[in-house]
């Protein structure tokens, strides 16, 4: 999805616009669309033309002219009923759009072919017919086929340019005039051709755009939804266990003890979680819900500046909420991820800078790394250290220093030791064990944003995949995190071990 504040003519040209393959799809499924409408022109223009030349042209150059014209209509129409019986994939769609531009020009060709017969018996009346003829065809052209960006250009340069040439050719001023004329109607065309295209492609873009930010607010709203629910679950299943521990207190006392131990623990985080989610996620909730409505009122297909407005308070919004609930929500959820498979963490890390792509733009940071290796561990919770840990070194980072990160690892007997290197405002000495607490945080959040998760989520991350996480520092020059993991895999939250 691009910014709100991308113009839509720089995603257009952008290398990166997201939505070049649907785009181009929807272009050709237009363009073979209105091609029967040229069809239709190409059957009445050329029978008036055979008509009305019949008695001054050479009658078998006409005949000829007027078959190959058919025959080639006949060609194309053929290609349009193929487009429309095999299943399409836009994959594909640039071949057909190669066939149709091939299809285009040689329609072209057979139009510009009647701009070569000769003008021994055709008089100035006939002459300027024909040129409104191909002219009025290039007019169709610029309209019809400006939904692909050199549609106008191949069926009108080969069907303009002989007459021009046969005008230039007799060299009389009237000639001359009408050569000239011809060529500075073609250019114009072209030029409202190319306008034309680019409305074409910018609606397109704004439609895709559009429709993938509402799928997105609407899966938003039901992870919220579901997030209820899965919290209402957790609290009735932990007093079911309660009432199981009272009840088999007898039988069952030096267990009993454990689980209230680990009880003791989730309930704390629960009651935590439950304490932000009535206070701290109240406003972030009310701002999504109330700008969703604004935006279900108020959209209509068409984006306006009121719409841009009321989705960027809507997204706003609803980063936040959805950053403070997911984190809690992994958090809590850590140990019963996902059995550790293989994971190479070098597309671990791609995804990760993916999804900072914009934070890294913005600051201007340079992210790089080494060769990765491949580790045995849960590849979304691996995923999701890096990118905090990364995005620590991007937030924190110094004004006056360009912004950069380095992620490294390299093997020291049975574990592999990884590296997040920044070069950013650095941590007080005495803060390294209070920052991996949850909830703690060493700077307001007028200062820098956050929701003091991210580290003890890293921290739970590592531990559950039996590592440990740490960090070196010189305040003002930088951090160092630094976290192991085994060679050959750990136990993950059900207990399993992967040492494949």
């Amino acid at each position: 999805m691009t910014s709100g504040q991308d113009h839509p003519d720089e995603m257009l040209t952008a290398d990166h616009n997201p939505y070049r393959e649907e785009i181009l799809a929807e272009q050709v499924k237009q363009i073979y669309a209105l091609a029967p409408i040229g069809f239709i022109a190409t059957f009445f223009n050329s029978v008036i033309v055979f008509f009305i030349m019949k008695d001054v042209m050479e009658f078998r150059l006409l005949v000829l002219w007027g078959a190959t014209l058919l025959s080639v209509t006949a060609l194309r129409l053929g290609l349009v009923l193929w487009f429309r019986n095999v299943k399409q994939h836009w994959n594909f769609a640039e071949t057909w759009r190669k066939r149709f531009i091939v299809s285009l020009f040689i329609a072209g060709v057979a139009w510009g072919w009647i701009g070569f017969f000769p003008f021994g018996e055709i008089t100035l009346a006939h002459q300027v017919f024909i040129a409104f003829v191909l002219g009025g065809m290039a007019a169709g052209a610029s309209s019809t086929f400006s939904m692909i960006k050199e549609g106008y250009a191949v069926f009108s340069i080969p069907a303009l340019t002989p007459l021009a040439i046969h005008f230039f050719l007799i060299k009389d001023a009237f000639h001359c005039a009408m050569g000239t004329m011809l060529v500075l109607f073609g250019v114009l065309l072209w030029r409202i051709s190319m306008h034309n295209y680019r409305v074409n492609r910018t609606s397109l873009l704004l439609r895709f755009e559009n429709t993938g930010m509402i799928e997105r607010l609407k899966q938003a709203k039901e992870r919220v939804e579901g997030l209820n629910d899965r919290l209402s679950a957790e609290v009735e299943a932990k007093h079911r266990a309660e009432a199981d521990l009272r009840a088999h207190h007898d039988q069952l006392e030096r267990a009993v003890t454990e689980r209230t131990a680990d009880l003791t623990t989730l309930n704390k985080e629960l009651e935590q979680f439950a304490y932000v989610a009535s206070h701290d996620l109240q406003e972030p909730l009310r701002m999504v819900i109330s700008y969703l409505q604004l935006l279900k009122q108020k959209y209509h297909g068409q984006l306006d500046e009121k719409a841009d407005m009321y989705i960027g308070f809507a997204v706003d919004g609803g980063i936040r909420m959805q950053r403070l609930i997911e984190g809690l929500l992994s958090y809590s959820r850590l140990s019963r991820g996902a059995e550790f498979t293989r994971v190479d963490i070098n597309g671990v890390f791609a995804a990760a800078v993916a999804n900072l792509a914009g934070v890294i733009e913005e600051s201007g940071a340079e992210v790089t790394t080494a060769h990765l290796p491949t580790v045995i561990g849960d590849e979304l919770q691996l995923q999701q250290l890096l990118q905090n840990l990364i995005s620590n070194g991007l937030k924190y980072r110094k004004p006056e220093r360009h912004p950069t990160v380095h992620v490294s690892a390299e093997r020291q007997g049975e574990e592999w030791l990884f590296s997040v290197s920044d070069n950013g405002i650095g941590i007080d000495p005495n803060h390294f064990d209070k920052i991996f607490q949850i909830f703690q945080r060493l700077h307001t959040r007028e200062e820098y944003p956050g929701t003091g998760i991210g580290l003890a989520l890293c921290q739970k991350i590592v531990e559950r995949h039996g590592g440990a996480i740490w960090v070196e520092s010189t305040f003002g020059e930088g951090s160092t995190f630094s976290f192991t993991l085994p060679v050959h895999g750990a136990p993950d939250g059900s207990g399993h071990m992967d040492s494949s």
